[in-house]
């Protein structure tokens, strides 16, 4: 059972649905969502899970399964033209067998205490495996405030990483998953991360979990509203969903786009040419993020997007990327730009280097070109996440929009602005800014996921000493900080109060990092 959101809103957000044809130019008086076909589910034996939950779930009162999903006579699709119109055929059958592939379900063991609310994630395979970032990032909110958690596989890589799997020889190897169609099956690893199944892969599976089927993993829990997300690589797949695959099905209450690059994700496989995926998502309209009424929040650490505007891009990179806000009932739509966070933080890079170090042989010890006392980032970004998936789903709930966030500071050719500290100025400015203890920067020098991994250096004793003489000084200054951002509508209050707890340890143990992870 759906809460229902604004009568205005529901007339104005519907979008055209005529044959096979949705458009971004619908009227605003449209026919009801198609209906997706749910999915065929088979739960797994219990027993350890690859990118299984690091947490001990058991202690916060939840619980963890794995599905094996089939695919329903899904399709394939292609843009038209340079518009989002979307055209949809049945996707060709596969010489491996059906379209399979798994979820992992994360949710409180007793249904009472589900709070209604869903987290559908697209797992991130930027590794070559799957991983839960938006989890990792935001788990100890989700299981505070009661939240379902649903995790998918969405790309071959990820699949297939699932054989070595280190824990359990052989748990996946009779399964059959797959997720290539013939063309990119053919390709080899040029074909590893062929989206075409992505989009009815991540519908029929939203569908299924708000459905009344037995065969729904949440089946005795009262589903109230279901968002997705995507993190980074799963961005772009994410923002590709929003506009071309979101007005067609609908399913999906509402969208948190996290750490996204100036690009969105093909929709279907394109074969590299000279190296390079040809980009069939390039219009601007493809790359704009607009959720046709339903609300989408843009999550942007001050890293993203990891390549800046180049000359002349600066006009696009405003009109898609860095587009303004809105509050109409076809288009909500927040921007959320943290300085000082970086797009690989202290975080979740151990929570990321903990799911390889356990569950494959990959060995990933990063060379990052720090010297003490510069380190790794550790800027609390985790604590947006909590404030902003708080904030899409009570604007889903209640229709009241989340604040309008400050953008970062930037020239005319996109570079960021800085102020005396190094740090950057404008953004939404969390305490550790506003009552600064280091310089933040979001990349570092390095091999492999070093440049994604910021830097952070304390500053010194010296500097710490004349600007908080005692630490009841920087106490109470944290306190300030964090109640306007608490009031701001950017930081959820048990969090300001765990930042004031840390704040008590004085200056120089906030501002502390560390050179390796």
């Amino acid at each position: 059972m759906r809460i229902p959101v604004p009568a205005i809103v529901l007339a104005s957000s519907a979008a055209l649905v005529a044959g096979v044809l949705v458009g971004a130019s619908a009227p605003a008086t449209a026919a009801p969502r198609v209906t997706v076909p749910l999915p065929t589910v088979t739960a797994m034996p219990d027993g350890p899970i690859f990118t299984g939950a690091l947490q001990d779930l058991a202690a916060r009162g939840y619980a963890e399964s794995e599905y094996v999903v089939t695919l329903t006579e899904p399709n394939v699709y292609s843009y038209v033209g340079k518009s989002t119109r979307t055209q949809a055929r049945k996707a060709p059958a596969s010489p491996q067998g059906d379209y399979r592939s798994r979820i992992i379900v994360r949710a409180p063991e007793n249904p009472e205490q589900f709070n209604g609310r869903v987290l559908v994630e697209m797992m991130n395979t930027t590794a070559l495996i799957d991983l839960d970032i938006a989890w990792q990032q935001a788990h100890e909110y989700l299981m505070r405030d009661g939240w379902a958690y649903v995790g998918i596989s969405v790309q071959q890589s990820g699949l297939n990483a699932l054989r070595g799997f280190t824990r359990q020889r052989g748990r996946y190897a009779d399964l059959g998953l797959n997720l290539m169609t013939p063309r990119a099956a053919k390709a080899g690893s040029a074909g590893l991360r062929d989206p075409s199944l992505a989009w009815d892969l991540t519908s029929q599976v939203g569908a299924l979990i708000d459905s009344e089927a037995p065969s729904n993993p949440l089946a005795n829990y009262a589903v109230e509203s279901v968002f997705l997300t995507g993190q980074s690589q799963m961005a772009g797949y994410a923002t590709t969903y929003v506009n071309a695959i979101h007005p067609r099905h609908r399913v999906f209450d509402g969208f948190l786009v996290a750490y996204r690059t100036a690009t969105a994700t093909n929709l279907r496989y394109a074969a590299p040419r000279g190296g390079q995926v040809p980009s069939t998502s390039a219009s601007a309209a493809q790359r704009r993020l607009e959720g046709r009424g339903s609300p989408v929040i843009s999550l942007q650490t001050e890293s993203d997007p990891l390549r800046g505007p180049e000359a002349g891009q600066m006009k696009d990179f405003q009109r898609t990327v860095w587009r303004a806000d809105s509050d109409t009932a076809r288009d909500r739509y927040r921007l959320w730009e943290v300085p000082g966070s970086s797009h690989n933080d202290r975080w979740g890079a151990e929570q990321a280097l903990g799911v390889l170090g356990r569950d494959t042989l990959l060995s990933l010890t990063t060379t990052c070109d720090w010297t003490a006392p510069v380190g790794v980032n550790d800027f609390p970004m985790r604590f947006v996440w909590h404030r902003a998936l708080e904030s899409l789903a009570e604007w889903y709930e209640t229709g009241v929009p989340p604040a309008n966030g400050d953008r970062i500071a930037r020239t005319r050719t996109g570079t960021i602005k800085r102020d005396g500290n190094g740090n950057a100025r404008g953004g939404i400015r969390l305490p550790r800014l506003a009552v600064p203890v280091a310089t933040y920067t979001p990349t570092a020098a390095g091999d492999l996921f070093c440049p994604l991994t910021g830097t952070q250096a304390p500053f010194d004793a010296e500097k710490l000493a004349a600007r908080y003489p005692l630490v009841d000084d920087y106490v109470q200054a944290v306190e300030d900080a964090v109640r306007a951002s608490v009031e701001a509508g950017f930081l959820l209050a048990e969090d300001g109060a765990a930042l004031v707890e840390s704040a008590r340890r004085g200056p120089a143990a906030d501002g502390e990092t560390i050179q390796a992870y």
